[in-house]
């Protein structure tokens, strides 16, 4: 059982975790120089479906035997479990790519997810309390790495970068403020199943809050630092932004340090995936062993696919990040749609 204050920090570090990478360079494709007008629409959409999450989950605090109610108790464990492994690819894609790529280029991929992936082990044998305390632990070093960013960055910014306002693609706004909503609230559909955190409207929806103003000013510094045109063709136009940062004109490549924040965030997505799936698999198989056995198979499993097929292979990793908030929208259709249902059969058995 975790608490209410860890529960809000849970949802602050998920809120952040799709954005790496992929969220921020898809909303400057599609919104340019107003992707932080994005971002507010984006938080005020993802604002009503985590309402809708709250209105599901209320009632439940005990939401194992909620996904143990018949057919639609079954195929909600599936696409739970489904939209887990999804989150975890991404952690190994990610941290991979980035890693390989900026930071340790000489490193073979396979040892990175390695390591990432006994982390993830690791913290889910502690279990979700231990977790929590760490992800206590972690917020105000990330918070005060964070304040330093958005601070730097507004020193160097040029804010010509943010004119013209609403100029010939409002379209665009649209459609970068729907996959802001998304990449901000799918993640959260992995806390519905901790169990036994009894929480108000304002417990459920403040960390998700907190976390997207974190993302709108990200979307801001790097508007400012990088003008929309490089942050539209940059792979991470978070961590370009970083470069340019430096203190009182003579300390540089601080960026590596700063990419700590990153590393928080998809860890959280990692344990919170890792955990789901042990969680499904020990509630559909009865025999302990093999339940475990199924999760850290199925864990090695995709770091696997993340490493050799997607890593190795980029153009699918494109691909995969082309369709993305495409599979994200489709998992929080049908998932809210089966807790819905789930919900009003339950109430009618009881009355």
């Amino acid at each position: 059982m975790i608490t209410k204050r860890q529960y809000k920090i849970l949802s602050f570090f998920l809120t952040r975790s799709l954005f790496f990478g992929l969220g921020i360079t898809k909303i400057f494709h599609l919104s340019k120089n107003d992707a932080w007008i994005s971002g507010i629409i984006g938080t005020l959409i993802g604002l009503g479906i985590i309402s809708l999450i709250y209105y599901l989950k209320k009632g439940n605090l005990n939401f194992s035997q909620f996904l143990k109610h018949g057919f639609w108790g079954s195929i909600t464990k599936i696409l739970v479990l489904l939209l887990a492994s999804f989150c975890i690819h991404d952690v190994f894609l990610s941290l991979t790519t980035m890693t390989s790529s900026f930071l340790l280029p000489q490193t073979p991929s396979i040892i990175i997810a390695i390591a990432v992936l006994l982390t993830i082990i690791y913290g889910n044998y502690k279990g979700v309390a231990s977790f929590a305390k760490v992800a206590e632990i972690l917020l105000p070093i990330s918070l005060v790495i964070f304040a330093f960013k958005v601070g730097s960055s507004l020193i160097i910014t040029d804010y010509n970068n943010f004119l013209p306002f609403l100029y010939g693609h409002k379209l665009g706004i649209i459609k970068a403020s729907i996959v802001y909503a998304l990449l901000s609230t799918v993640p959260s559909l992995l806390l519905v199943n901790v169990d036994k955190v009894k929480l108000n409207y304002k417990d459920f929806i403040l960390g998700y809050l907190i976390g997207s103003c974190t993302i709108i000013l990200t979307l801001i510094s790097v508007n400012g630092v990088l003008g929309p045109t490089l942050a539209n063709i940059l792979r991470f136009p978070e961590y370009m932004t970083l470069k340019k940062l430096r203190i009182y004109n003579f300390i540089e490549n601080i960026e590596n340090i700063l990419t700590f924040t990153w590393l928080f965030d998809l860890i959280v997505l990692g344990f919170m995936s890792a955990y789901n799936i042990k969680k499904i698999f020990k509630m559909s198989i009865n025999k302990p062993s093999i339940s475990k056995i199924m999760y850290l198979g199925w864990t090695v499993l995709i770091m696997l696919i993340a490493v050799y097929v997607f890593n190795k292979h980029y153009y699918l990793a494109l691909d995969l990040y082309n369709l993305e908030c495409f599979i994200l929208g489709g998992f929080i259709i049908v998932i809210l749609s089966c807790l819905f249902i789930l919900k009003h059969t339950k109430n009618i058995a009881k009355s």
